[in-house]
This record gives structure tokens, sequence and C-alpha cells, in this order.
């Protein structure tokens, strides 16, 4: 009688239901992808902050790119393992409560820093087209960056009121909370939108000057012309790149963060398929953690001249 008044007190758990409507092979799928991106995210973001102590000028988008990495390195550490903890089932045997609340303090943290900065870094990307120069000093960015951090500290500060482990041992949203829940959800959802629509609105008004790429140059000066040139493209290619993990990051992330949100705020048992998606979608934005350094070293040729750099001087010393 107690087992199956503890199991049915189980399938109640919001959680429950998400992992056994869940197949187990996608389960497993999910966890190969984590370690995957803690395996290619975490040395590649550690190279982004390595690289950035080494400039010795570094400009405002180079502090925004420093805090984005620092971001996803905090991310991967501690989300990484309490996630495979979780899916493999291993958190209900030992792990506390209060680590629960903290994996969740951090995810949000993380995700609301990340959203912030990537705006942030877009309206300097926008000014960089439109003027040739960036509309704030690198001290600046930097005292951003910084403030961006601890005010996204403070929006995440409520997951550890939300989030408990159940008698059951699931890492999970405490129900006797939904109301404060659904205020704490409902300001992440503003904050996507915001966000998301000012990056999206940076990146569709520079779009003539990434087609017209250097085909004026302010001199009749070759020697002139052809620096403006080299200068120009190398911000186009820049450019290109973080807009590239703008959209990274609102299709791992922001998105399937909303759709998840929105879910979780309807109908917890909605059968496998809407379970599924679920659990897919709450795990997706670890692409995002390892897709930046790749898309860094892809696509900007200072990054990629600054490594070769940073190991040339190791193997000399």
């Amino acid at each position: 009688m107690t087992n199956d008044t503890n199991q049915i007190a189980q399938d109640k758990i919001p959680e429950a239901p998400l992992r056994t409507l869940t197949p187990d092979g996608f389960v497993h799928g999910l966890i190969a992808f984590i370690a995957l991106a803690m395996l290619l995210g975490l040395p590649g973001n550690v190279l982004v902050v390595l690289v950035h102590r080494r400039i010795k000028t570094p400009t405002a988008t180079d502090w925004v790119v420093f805090y984005l990495a620092s971001c996803d390195i905090c991310s991967l550490v501690v989300c990484g393992p309490s996630y495979i903890l979780q899916m493999t089932k291993l958190w209900n045997n030992f792990m506390p409560s209060f680590l629960c609340s903290f994996h969740f303090t951090i995810l949000h943290t993380c995700f609301i820093a990340s959203t912030c900065l990537i705006t942030v870094v877009a309206v300097v990307r926008r000014s960089v087209m439109n003027t040739n120069r960036e509309p704030i000093s690198a001290r600046t960015s930097k005292l951003i960056g910084t403030i961006v951090i601890f005010v996204s500290i403070g929006l995440g500060s409520p997951s550890f009121i939300l989030t408990k482990n159940t008698p059951s041992g699931f890492c999970y949203y405490d129900n006797q909370k939904a109301q404060l829940q659904t205020i704490v959800y409902g300001v992440y959802l503003l904050i996507i939108l915001i966000s998301n629509a000012i990056t999206c609105a940076c990146y569709v008004s520079i779009i003539p000057k990434l087609r017209n790429a250097a085909r004026v140059a302010p001199t009749d000066s070759d020697i002139i012309n052809t620096a403006f040139v080299r200068i120009r493209r190398a911000a186009i290619k820049a450019t290109i790149c973080l807009a590239l993990v703008s959209v990274v990051f609102f299709f791992s992330t922001a998105a399937p963060l909303t759709v998840v949100t929105v879910l979780n705020a309807s109908n917890h048992n909605v059968g496998v398929v809407v379970n599924t998606l679920t659990f897919f979608f709450s795990r997706l934005y670890f692409m995002n953690t390892f897709a930046n350094p790749l898309i860094y070293f892809w696509i900007n040729n200072g990054f990629r001249q600054r490594v070769r750099s940073m190991f040339h001087r190791n193997r000399v010393t």
C-alpha cells in the first residue's frame, strides 16, 4: 500500500512524467549531446578568455565577448554535470536540495546575462557599421558587462526559493510557489522579447551595409583606400560573426526556453511528443555554449591569428 502511495505521489510531480514519457534512447542521446557540449565548449570558451587577456587594447566588442564566454563557462561547469545527473536519475539518490536551487539559479542567471550581452553587442556593431566606430569605450563596455552580470544574478536569485528537490528526489519547481514562479517567468519572457527585438532590429538595419561592403573609400589615395577597405572588411566579418552568434542563441536558447515556459505553464501531462519536445528544448541551449568559439574561429580572422600567436609564444617559451 505504501509503495502504491509513493508511486502516485511521484507521478504527480511535473518532472516525473517528463522523464517517464521521454524515450530512453532520446535521453541517452541528450546525455551524449551535453557531454559533447562540455568537451567542446569548456576548452573553447576558456580559449576565448585567454585570448582576451592577451589583447593589449581591448575594444568594447572584445569585453562583451569576454563576458559571454565567462557565462558559457559557468553554465557548462555547473549545469552540464547537473543535467547529466538528473537525466541518469543519479541526482535522486544523493544530491542535496540546495544544489538543485543553485543549478537553476546559475541556469537563469547565465541565460539572462547572455541575452542582454548579445543585445549590447548588436547595438555596438550597428554603430560600427554606420559610423565606423564603437558608440562606447572599452572601459564603459567593461562596466556595462559587470552591471549586466550583477543584475542577472539578482533576476536569477528567485530560483533559490522556487526550486528544490521533491520528496522523491527530483530537482524541479516548488508547486506551492506557482504564483511567484508565474511572475518571475513573466519577467524573463519580457526580457527575452525586448532584447531579441532590439537585437533583430540592429542587425536588420545594417544588412544594406553588409551587402555594399567596402565599395566606397574615403579618399582618392590608393594607400588610404586599401587600408580603409581592409579595416572595413575586418569590421564586416566581425559583425557577421557576432550576428551568427545571435542567430544561434535565438534558435538554441531564447526560442526553445520560451516554448518550454509556455508548456510548463499550461499542462505537464500532455503526452509523449510534447514531453519529449519539452525535455529536448530545455537542454538545447548547450548548443550555444560550444558553438560560439567555433564561430569565432571559423569567421573571425583576428581571433584565429591571436590563437596562433598565443600557441606560438607558448612553444617558443
